[in-house]
């Protein structure tokens, strides 16, 4: 184990299939959000916004699905810490996730118009990540500390692999026409996936609640104490740096592809080559998290931070138009996504401040920095774009592209900053 002594209470080998069925809850969300937030919701702004106001369009209901994103996985992360029920305290909280999700869905899918659209994205913020925030806690309960590394490689693969397969599903959908018809097959994915993380999700005794006497600004210092000092404060912040980076051109790739390089179906080659993105990904995540173990996690952190601004640098300095030489650019960006996230979950778990009373909370709070760039970043890159494509058609993209560069940059830097962790 890097870094960190194991103090979980029982910690022993969770086994080759108890890790596979944890891991499948991550296969689940990735299935799920990467066609929705780089395809779907593209797409369907396309279809009822006009041509000149999609980027701000897109930017705005990322915007406001990410206030939910942010401020909902550490406020519910809390209440699953506390819960007291007959099932437990994770299980409830994920199943009225996943019903909540899948009502949002059906609203995205059936929107006649925008704002119908962004109320389903609303709701799928809201009830997605209160499951989600519940099976974070899941893991550092079941996890020993010494397959750290191990469960973050699996839940990394897993992960590339939702992306994998819930791209090709939008591809297969988009090429039939029926690209909404994926909210379906969406539903259907991530309840399957959630079932064995539900049978697993074994309990332990919840933290009391404060006293009532507490000061509520004692409760709100206490709450955001991690995110001020420490180690687990640093992986909070190069994890919102890296999500930043991959979010400022990932929500903008559809647009891309169809203003500046002319492909003829958009979202069709957005598919494609986040279909290749993930495929690229999947074998580093899976066998990166256990060689972290052993090599450290800050490498595969500086090598995923070069190769992909590598990747940014080339669209800002050629603008290549060859199909196949953007599909190698995916391919390679694929492999440096898999690089970071084979060890991302577990640089969160080495550094939790504790991980028996309050680990749904902080990984909560470490939920966070993937969703905060969704407030921010869409809505910036959105406006960024309109503004300067007024200017030079492709100025915006390559604005987007550049301040990818930075974000990567810093967070790659940044992660030097983590002391007990290689």
């Amino acid at each position: 184990m890097v870094g960190v002594v194991d103090d979980r209470e029982g910690a022993g080998q969770l086994g080759g299939r108890g890790h596979l069925a944890l891991s499948l809850g991550w296969f689940g969300l990735n299935f799920h959000w990467l066609p929705i937030g780089f395809v779907l919701l593209q797409a369907q702004v396309r279809g009822l916004v006009p041509a000149a106001e999609q980027p701000g369009a897109i930017g705005l209901a990322a915007g406001l699905g990410g206030i939910l994103a942010v401020t909902v996985p550490p406020l519910t992360g809390l209440l699953s810490d506390r819960l007291r029920t007959p099932w437990g305290r994770r299980r409830p909280m994920i199943v009225i996730g996943l019903a909540g999700n899948l009502v949002g869905l059906a609203v995205m899918a059936l929107a006649p118009d925008y704002r119908q659209l962004v109320l389903g994205y609303l709701l799928i913020q809201l009830f997605n990540n209160t499951a989600a925030a519940a099976y974070a806690g899941v893991i550092p309960d079941l996890v020993p500390g010494h397959e750290y590394g191990r469960a973050s490689g699996l839940l990394g693969a897993m992960y590339n692999l939702g992306g994998v397969l819930g791209v090709a599903a939008t591809l297969v959908m988009s090429s039939l026409h029926l690209v909404t018809g994926t909210y379906a097959v969406i539903g259907v994915v991530i309840v399957l996936s959630f079932l064995p993380v539900l049978a697993m999700a074994r309990e332990r005794p919840p933290t009391p609640a404060p006293a009532s006497g507490t000061p509520i600004s004692t409760r709100i210092r206490a709450f955001l104490a991690p995110l001020a000092t420490g180690d687990f404060a640093w992986v909070v912040l190069t994890r919102l740096l890296v999500t930043a980076a991959i979010t400022v051109v990932g929500y903008f790739l559809s647009p891309f592809f169809a203003s500046v390089i002319r492909v003829p179906n958009p979202d069709q080659f957005t598919s494609l080559w986040l279909l290749l993105v993930f495929v690229a990904g999947i074998p580093f995540g899976l066998f990166g998290g256990t060689l972290s173990d052993r090599l450290g996690r800050k490498v595969f952190v500086y090598g995923s931070g070069a190769f992909q601004a590598l990747v940014a640098l080339v669209f800002i300095a050629f603008y290549p138009r060859a199909v196949p030489v953007i599909l190698l650019l995916g391919v390679v960006y694929g492999v440096a996504y898999g690089l970071y996230y084979a060890v991302d979950w577990a640089l969160a778990c080495d550094t939790l401040p504790d991980r028996m009373a309050s680990a749904a909370k902080d990984m909560g709070l470490f939920h966070v920095a993937y969703t905060l760039p969704q407030v921010i970043v869409p809505l910036v890159g959105g406006l960024l774009i309109e503004a300067l494509s007024t200017v030079s058609p492709g100025n915006g993209y390559r604005a987007v592209f550049g301040l990818s560069i930075l974000f990567f940059g810093l967070g790659t830097l940044l992660v030097t900053r983590i002391r007990s962790v290689r």
